[in-house]
């Protein structure tokens, strides 16, 4: 069907911009503008049917930016109406940088509110996305608890951070000595918090520290003479601390350690809501089959790829046959590779071939991480990816780790794939 209604939309947070055009390209509505709520939506809607039966065209296509969250109460919208139902809607959710760079394309034109749906709606009629969006609310409310969970161990990643820094201030041997094995353990929690101080403690004789550490873990420590004695190297080692600055450092240090403790319960109270929606996805259930990927993982990926099913409409040009064929389970691995930024583009003129190539690391960023995450795990407990990893990190030349584990990664697709879409279990040796 190549007679469709091409609509592009720009949101933003009180208003949504639209823009209509002929399939040829002619502009049907140059521009209007709706308020983003479901009072807008409904007179929008009726512009569209209105333009569908005035214009008898054969279907629509709905595009929009992927920001934020502002254009998901309209799609979910418009996937469930049931009025737009008979009229072959097909709604795409286009990178925010492919329309940036097609925007490059009319570099004479003003950037503004007006043209931006314009750009929409012509980067989809000249060049369609492979996938279209579809709307599962059950999968959307996986990735929203995956998502958060992302969010929140990022954030306790910089709050680490943030305490390793005054944790140098406050004692600067502390990292390097490891008077206990975990520095943000319960133990070494009770150390750099609790009274006596970190040099109180460090003046005890060694029997007592050992003692004392002793019934700080909860009768944990394997040897509590080696942690006395590294931690009175720490208090000897470290640089002094001037008074006026130790209050405010250990303030610091305290408040930040609660922080860090409430984002690890956070997390925690997350990963049970993930384990729980997980239930009612067998084929995601399938990925956690898998040696090394247990349910956060397994949620992520599932999640963010959806349904195989829609990765198979349509056709796809076959180069060496001149022809179109339908799409196929490798044309499915090699499309959500895409997605994730686990692709390296060719960069050939002529006779030159760039030996070079880098990895796009464009497209969803989530998915990218959890498939590198799983790959990690998988490299350690499946003898396969062992030996796939090893082989690609002798072979790099550089950021030998790195590289061996995105490559990993792009290898893992085929598998994870082929779990979701024939919703079986792992089996040793399973193949793309």
């Amino acid at each position: 069907m190549h007679n469709r209604l091409q609509v592009g939309i720009d949101f933003c947070q009180k208003r949504a911009d639209f823009c209509l055009l002929f399939p040829d390209g002619r502009p049907l509505e140059a521009h209007m503008a709706f308020d983003n709520s479901y009072l807008g939506y409904s007179r929008a809607k009726q512009l569209l049917l209105d333009a569908l039966d005035d214009y008898a065209f054969e279907g629509i296509d709905v595009s929009g930016e992927a920001t934020g969250y502002l254009w998901l109460p309209f799609f979910l919208q418009l996937a469930a109406d049931p009025d737009l139902a008979p009229h072959n809607l097909r709604l795409h959710l286009l990178n925010p940088r492919w329309v940036k760079w097609f925007k490059k394309c009319f570099a004479q034109d003003d950037k503004t509110d007006e043209k931006d749906p314009y750009y929409i709606a012509e980067r989809t009629r000249t060049r369609r996305p492979d996938v279209a969006w579809s709307a599962d609310p059950s999968i959307l409310a996986l990735r929203f608890y995956t998502r958060l969970r992302f969010h929140l161990v990022q954030n306790l990643a910089r709050e680490k951070c943030y305490f390793s820094a005054f944790l140098f201030l406050k004692a600067s041997a502390y990292r390097r000595l490891k008077p206990v094995s975990d520095v943000f353990g319960a133990t070494s929690r009770l150390v750099l918090t609790q009274q006596p101080s970190l040099d109180q403690l460090a003046d005890l004789p060694v029997e007592d520290l050992a003692l004392h550490l002793h019934e700080m873990s909860g009768h944990h420590l394997r040897d509590p003479f080696k942690n006395a004695s590294k931690l009175k190297r720490v208090a000897m080692e470290s640089f002094p601390l001037d008074q006026r600055l130790a209050l405010p450092v250990q303030r610091i240090l305290d408040l930040t350690l609660e922080h860090i403790r409430f984002l690890e319960g956070q997390i925690e109270c997350v990963n049970q809501w993930i384990a729980t929606e997980l239930q009612h996805h067998s084929p995601i259930l399938q990925l956690a089959t898998i040696p090394g990927v247990g349910p956060v993982f397994s949620s992520g990926n599932g999640a963010e790829i959806g349904s195989t099913q829609r990765f198979l409409q349509g056709h796809k040009w076959d180069a060496r046959r001149k022809r179109y064929r339908p799409r196929n389970l490798r044309d499915v691995e090699d499309a959500v590779a895409k997605i994730a930024g686990l692709w390296w583009p060719r960069a050939s003129s002529g006779d030159f071939e760039a030996e070079d190539r880098r990895m796009a690391k464009t497209g969803n960023r989530y998915l990218r991480s959890y498939l590198i995450q799983a790959a990690n795990q998988m490299r350690t407990h499946i003898p396969e990816y062992a030996a796939f990893y090893a082989r690609k990190y002798k072979e790099a030349s550089k950021h030998h780790h790195k590289r061996a584990l995105v490559l990993t990664a792009r290898k893992s697709v085929g598998l994870v794939v082929g779990l979701l879409h024939r919703n079986e279990p792992y089996r040793s040796q399973e193949r793309k």
